[in-house]
């Protein structure tokens, strides 16, 4: 009696991780392939995030229509306010991070504004890069004298000839 419990309940067991293997395969399929986040810290504080929506192609090359809506993207997170945001000290430094995947492409920091904003990472396929000294970010209006207390970094993965992913954030300079 006690021989035929047991083998039902195993049974029952292997009908329910059968049903679980099953349904989980074809869930964990659908869901894509894993992107790479952009992290930085800042002093004590860690922030990760993913590309831009339309930026990353799932390890490909952006073609040009897909880096147009990218474009559009990385825009409408700036005109929004939507865009993730650091906070570093004005005398602080940063450290940027790309996940492996974007890494391997090759990959460069640099913060919008001016004419063509300032290289804060020049191409490299090291995964992480800095410190970087959060007083090159926060620029001096050359007629005014004020100080900027935001900044737009922005990392691309790939080179001039292929862009692969786009990641961007603000840092907003602490206050005290």
């Amino acid at each position: 009696m006690s021989l035929n419990r047991a083998v039902v309940a195993l049974g029952a067991v292997a009908v329910v991780g059968v049903a679980t293997l099953g349904f989980s395969i074809p869930f964990a399929s659908s869901k894509g392939h894993p992107v790479p986040n952009a992290s930085v810290t800042s002093g004590s504080t860690w922030d990760q995030f993913a590309p831009a929506k339309d930026c990353w192609n799932d390890g490909k090359p952006l073609t040009a229509k897909q880096q147009a809506a990218c474009v559009a993207a990385l825009n409408n997170q700036i005109k929004g306010n939507a865009l993730p945001t650091v906070e570093a000290g004005s005398n602080g430094t940063l450290l940027l991070n790309l996940d492996k995947q974007g890494a391997d492409k090759g990959w460069s920091a640099f913060t919008l504004g001016n004419t063509n904003g300032t290289a804060l990472v020049s191409n490299t396929k090291e995964q992480a890069a800095g410190p970087i000294a959060t007083s090159s970010l926060f620029t001096v209006d050359q007629t005014t004298g004020a100080v900027s207390t935001t900044a737009v970094v922005r990392m691309v993965a790939g080179d001039s000839s292929s862009v692969y992913g786009v990641w961007q954030f603000e840092v907003k300079q602490k206050t005290s």
